[in-house]
């Protein structure tokens, strides 16, 4: 009698599984989440990893492609400011971020964001992001510098991409302004050579520049690594090396502080470079020096520049 109970709970949750992994027709549930990718024919989802929009982009076009064999419900576009900051009341409010949350669903009011319900793939191409001029989605001018964009999705049985296993698609872009700070090598160079063991030998400014809403440089800091991660926050990437760091001025944006600025309008780059140079290390073939510059205003302008170890 003790083994016929025994084997009746063992049934009774070997029915319990079979009911919970089958829908009501017999046909096995759906757990699957949509799948986000670039559109057919193109290489990559855009805007793409680190990628830059250059001063006189006033919009980004938003191409993606949305597939699940069950149908799709929703999808949702996500942009927000990547500067991490915890000084915003210090700022002037010249400048503004860009914000938006975007939601593709079939009763959608904006006809842009209309999709098929239950349509086994949609394709955005393009929704069109725009900072300046007609259909802005901002009344002031933009704030510099680096922005996250997040697509995630959902399919009619309710099942959503997630970012625990890398199913949303999220990136950081940037978006650079003539008011920000401007970096620039010597030359026009897009490189720096050096050898191992040495210092770190770099010619070039940073500064402010003509543009009406330039301000006065605030915070400067540059890291000699072995690759660009391109958002600051993966800076303690195990994969991501640090071999050198200078840092000058106090951010808008991050709890960092160094030494005084030696300029507020135009800062040469040997002059850091041979107060506090940063070692090339050995045993490497190529490295990257990231820089980072802030004006007074909060504008961000990131550069990240190869380093070719001879």
């Amino acid at each position: 009698m003790k083994h016929q109970k025994i084997n009746l709970i063992a049934l009774a949750l070997l029915g319990i599984t079979y009911l919970g992994s089958c829908s009501d027709s017999g046909e096995p549930q759906d757990l699957q989440a949509p799948e986000i990718g670039p559109i057919p024919g193109m290489a990559s989802i855009s805007p793409g990893v680190g990628q830059i929009f250059s001063f006189g982009e006033k919009a980004a076009d938003v191409s993606f492609r949305v597939a699940d064999p069950q149908g799709i419900q929703e999808i949702l576009l996500d942009i927000h400011g990547g500067f991490d900051g915890h000084s915003h009341g210090r700022l002037l409010n010249s400048f503004e971020r860009l914000n938006l949350r975007k939601i593709f669903q079939s009763n959608a009011s904006d006809p842009r964001l209309v999709i098929e319900s239950g349509s086994p793939e949609v394709r955005i191409d393009p929704y069109q992001v725009i900072w300046e001029g007609q259909g802005s989605e901002i009344q002031g001018n933009i704030l510099a510098g680096p922005y996250h964009i997040t697509i995630s999705a959902t399919d009619v049985n309710g099942n959503q991409t997630s970012f625990a296993d890398g199913s949303n698609y999220h990136t950081t872009f940037y978006i650079q302004r003539p008011y920000a700070p401007s970096i620039e090598m010597d030359g026009g160079a897009t490189s720096i050579s050096g050898r191992a063991g040495s210092p770190l030998e770099m010619d070039g400014f940073i500064q402010t520049t003509t543009h009406p809403l330039s301000t006065p440089l605030k915070f400067i800091w540059m890291r000699l690594t072995n690759q660009d991660r391109f958002d600051e926050k993966e800076g303690g990437n195990a994969q991501v090396q640090v071999f050198g760091e200078q840092i000058f001025g106090e951010s808008s944006w991050r709890n960092l502080k160094g030494n005084s600025l030696p300029s507020s309008e135009r800062v040469n780059l040997r002059t850091l470079s041979e107060n506090q140079s940063m070692m090339i290390p050995t045993g490497q073939n190529q490295l990257i020096l990231i820089i980072w510059a802030e004006d007074m205003a909060g504008n961000v302008t990131r550069k990240a520049i190869p380093v070719r170890v001879g």
